[in-house]
């Protein structure tokens, strides 16, 4: 389908900087078992304009004549209309086949265009007409969403279980958790074996987390092991989670030692291993969130590149004692590190230095913490006022030459 996009319009690093010192949260969905592309069927379903059954026509495999409308009103809207693929390839016996399409500007398109959604099927249509009604009640309560489609993660229908799977792993990984049982072990441990599904294993493994079975909670052991053995990193953010959430002690004792210790890790090793602390720390096992900040120091001192994803952490959680952790990447960053990871850290380093002075002042601890904090605040005010008194003494020397 055709898509264009206009470029975003440019930044302003003061507005930038604002942004990142006013940082919240993370985003809310799980961020190991999230696969791409993130849009889903039922976004197009709820966000556009207009809903129709289509009709291919059999001379012409790139043109559609909408047939029934099901959301919308299609009176200024051709009947006739393209799309950039036919909707089967090749020749076929059932190109007069129906379709359900979308026409919209969904993720902000600046025109709107049209998307086919899926086959109008003698189930699947049942379920778009189900969407459709559900979509205002979604807006106020938007967990009962996944939680529907929770329901439908094992339908015969290809279309509503790939759809199911979609919004189901899109979600809080602490709504993830609620939805144990959705599949039977047998289900997922047979899925796991199929590598044709590999897109979603990373959703089995959190659903057979959540299981009692104790081989399954061994299973999940074993394969942590496993990887740190062989150095493989395939899925593993989403078996050690796993194992956190069913054995936190011997799963942290165990990444803390042969990873967080490990200056032999690369970086994708370590990476999978802050997705997975940062899920726990976010919307898991939130009161290992102490112990997570201190593998964080471990992390920060040997693959720096990753201090970015771990100050949104440490500012989501309030925790501001890894300053000086934080310090050394910005007086030296990193090949490839940009600026607007640079204006994070920073920001996060005066918020820290603003917390240190009022605890101490509250408090009236020794003067070594105040130093610091004084020293934080006078790095981050001499930057900006540095680079000013560069550009004006560059703007004044080039006045003077004219």
């Amino acid at each position: 389908m055709i898509s264009k996009r206009t470029p975003p319009a440019p930044r302003r690093w003061l507005a930038l900087l604002f942004l990142l010192m006013q940082m919240g949260p993370p985003s809310h969905a799980c961020l190991i078992c999230l696969p791409v592309p993130t849009t889903s069927p039922a976004d197009y379903l709820l966000e556009s304009e207009l809903i129709v059954i289509a009709r291919e026509d059999p001379g012409a495999p790139y043109w559609l004549r909408i047939g029934k409308v099901l959301k919308g009103d299609a009176s200024g809207v051709d009947r006739d209309f393209f799309l950039e693929s036919p909707l089967q390839p090749g020749p076929s016996l059932n190109r007069n086949q129906e379709v359900i399409c979308a026409y919209g500007s969904p993720e902000g398109r600046s025109q709107p265009e049209w998307a086919r959604v899926g086959a109008a099927d003698v189930t699947f249509t049942p379920l778009v007409h189900e969407i459709l009604q559900r979509g205002e009640q979604w807006k106020t309560n938007p967990k009962e969403r996944a939680a529907f489609f929770a329901g439908h993660l094992g339908h015969r229908n290809q279309q509503i279980r790939t759809l199911a799977h979609l919004e189901v792993a899109r979600a809080p990984y602490d709504q993830i958790r609620e939805f144990a049982g959705a599949l039977s072990p047998e289900e997922l441990r047979s899925s796991l074996q199929n590598f044709r599904l590999t897109a979603w294993h990373p959703l089995y493994i959190l659903l057979l987390a959540r299981g009692g079975e104790p081989q399954d909670h061994q299973l999940i052991a074993g394969k942590v092991r496993s990887a740190a053995q062989s150095k493989r990193t395939l899925h593993l953010a989403a078996w050690v989670t796993g194992w956190i959430e069913n054995d936190p002690e011997a799963a942290l004792e165990f990444v803390e030692a042969n990873y967080l210790s490990d200056n032999r890790r690369d970086a994708a090793e370590i990476r999978a291993i802050f997705r997975a602390l940062s899920v726990h720390g976010n919307r898991g096992h939130v009161h290992l969130r102490d112990r997570i900040v201190k593998g964080y120091q471990q992390v920060l001192a040997q693959h720096p590149m990753l201090a970015p994803g771990i100050v949104s952490d440490l500012m989501a959680w309030e925790q501001w004692g890894l300053a000086d952790s934080i310090l050394p990447i910005i007086s030296t960053p990193p090949p490839g590190m940009d600026q607007a990871s640079l204006l994070q850290l920073r920001a996060y380093l005066r918020k820290a230095g603003e917390v240190t002075v009022r605890d101490e002042q509250s408090t009236g601890t020794s003067y070594p913490g105040r130093a610091l904090g004084f020293v934080l605040l006078a790095l981050l005010v001499a930057f900006p006022v540095g680079l000013s008194l560069w550009r004006w003494r560059a703007g004044r020397r080039r006045k003077v030459a004219s």
